[in-house]
C-alpha cells in the first residue's frame, strides 16, 4: 500500500522548541493495563487532573505521545502517550487497527484515582487525526479534540488494501489512493477525494463529537490536502449546527510545519486543552 513521505511530523514540532512552563513538576510511568502500550505523564498536584490521550501518525511508536507528555504535563494536564502500532505487543504496521484499543485507553483512565475522567481530550496528527476523529465520534467521554494536518475521511492502511481501522471486527469505511505509485502523493489523495460517493461513505460523523475541535492545517501540504479538508469539516459542522466551538488555524507550510511556526502551534495546543478541559 502507499508509503508516506518520511517527515518527522508533529514529533519534531513538539520537541524542537521551548515554552515557559507553569509550576508543575510531573512524573512519567509505564502503563500496565491490558494490551495498552503507553506512558502516563502525571503533573504533581493534590487535585484530580484533566487528561489528554496523545498519539502520532505515520511514524508510529511512542515518540509523539511522549513528546506531547513532556509538552503538556508542565501545564497541569495529564497525558497518556499512546502507541497504536510499531511497538512490541501490538501491530507492527498501520493496518487494521481496532478502535477498541483506543476505547480501552479511555477505560484505563477511568480507573485511575488521580484522573478526572469527565475531562478527557485527544490529540492526533496526520494519520493519527483519523484515529482521533473516530474515537471522538464513537465515544462521548472525549470532551476536547486537537488534530494537526487532519483528514476528513478514513484511509486504507500502509501495507494492505483494506481500511486502516476496524470496529467490532469490521472495516471502518475508508478510501484507497487513486492513480499509481508514479504520481505525486498529493495528487493521489486529491483525485481519490474527488469521488464524492466514496468520500460520503468514509466521512467521519463529526457532529457526534462531544466537545470543541481545534484543527491545525498546512496550506502547502504536500502529502494530502489538509487545509481544504479542514475547511470542508468547518462547513460540514456549520451545516449540522454543531453546538461546540470549532477553530481552524492554518499555516503556509508543508505537512510537517516548520521551526518558525512551531512555537505558536505548540502554545495554541496547550492553551486549547488548558481552557477546554
Amino acid at each position: 500500500m502507499h508509503k508516506f513521505i518520511p517527515l518527522l511530523f508533529l514529533t519534531f514540532l513538539l520537541v524542537s522548541v521551548s515554552l515557559k512552563a507553569e509550576n508543575y513538576q510531573f512524573e512519567m510511568s509505564k502503563v500496565e493495563y491490558k494490551n495498552l502500550v503507553a506512558n502516563l505523564y502525571l503533573p504533581k498536584t493534590d487535585k484530580k487532573l484533566p487528561v489528554v490521550i496523545a498519539f502520532g501518525g505515520f511514524e508510529g511508536g511512542l515518540g509523539t505521545g511522549n513528546a506531547n507528555g513532556e509538552m503538556i504535563a508542565p501545564h497541569g494536564v495529564a497525558v497518556l502517550g499512546l502507541a497504536y502500532f510499531k511497538e512490541k505487543g501490538i501491530s507492527q504496521t498501520l493496518d487494521q487497527i481496532p478502535m477498541e484499543y483506543f476505547i480501552e485507553a479511555i477505560n484505563y483512565l477511568e480507573t485511575h484515582p488521580l484522573i478526572d475522567s469527565s475531562r478527557i481530550g485527544v490529540v492526533g496528527g496526520s494519520r493519527g487525526s483519523e484515529a482521533a476523529f473516530l474515537l471522538a465520534t464513537m465515544d462521548s467521554r472525549i470532551k476536547s479534540v486537537v488534530v494537526t494536518t487532519p483528514s476528513k475521511v478514513a484511509w486504507y492502511g500502509l501495507t494492505v488494501p483494506k481500511s486502516a481501522w476496524t470496529f467490532e471486527g469490521q472495516d471502518i469505511p475508508a478510501l484507497g489512493l487513486a492513480l499509481d505509485s508514479n504520481a505525486n502523493l498529493i495528487d493521489r489523495f486529491s483525485v481519490a477525494l474527488d469521488n464524492k460517493a466514496n468520500v460520503n461513505q468514509s466521512l467521519f460523523k463529526f457532529e457526534n463529537i462531544n466537545g470543541p475541535i481545534f484543527m491545525i492545517s498546512a496550506e502547502n501540504d504536500q502529502v494530502w490536502p489538509s487545509y481544504q479538508m479542514s475547511k470542508d469539516i468547518e462547513l460540514y459542522l456549520k451545516n449540522k449546527q454543531f453546538k461546540h466551538k470549532v477553530i481552524h488555524n492554518s499555516y503556509k507550510t508543508g505537512h510537517g510545519f516548520s521551526k518558525e511556526t512551531a512555537p505558536e502551534i505548540k502554545k495554541s495546543i496547550i492553551n486549547h486543552f488548558v481552557s477546554t478541559l
